[in-house]
């Protein structure tokens, strides 16, 4: 977690056995009224299974690419999104590196709202680089 608000969370949960911890750790965060993800996952692992169990705690979904021939793209997650039930108005678009995902979940939520980067270690590291970049 990184200190400030909104709330930002980061973890690598890249399974579904890991999101449902994740989705259990937010949960004893405390309320916060809408929760942006920061969503990149490989092509090898179960996407779908990682958005059913985190989906009950999302309200707005920023899939992005991850680069390497394991990668997945943003618009194949949304598929897998959609696939997963997630519905179109809670995918906020599809963004090239995850931290073009994370400057708009910062640019789009509210002081009281949480940001979770999570899906991969590509993802969280991604998001981390940019962030020290910037200092």
């Amino acid at each position: 977690m990184l200190p400030g608000r909104p709330q930002v969370v980061f973890d690598v949960a890249h399974n579904p056995q890991a999101a449902d911890v994740l989705a259990e750790n937010l949960s004893e965060l405390g309320f916060a009224p809408e929760t942006w993800a920061v969503f990149g996952m490989l092509a090898d692992k179960d996407v779908e299974g990682v958005v059913q169990s985190m989906g009950s705690c999302v309200d707005h979904w920023l899939p992005c690419t991850l680069s390497g021939s394991r990668g997945l793209g943003a618009e194949a997650l949304i598929e897998h999104l959609r696939t997963a039930g997630v519905e179109m108005n809670k995918i906020v678009g599809s963004f090239a590196t995850p931290a073009d995902a994370f400057a708009q979940a910062q640019e789009r939520a509210a002081v009281d709202d949480r940001i979770v980067t999570f899906g991969s270690f590509l993802t969280v590291a991604d998001v981390l680089a940019a962030i020290q970049a910037r200092r």
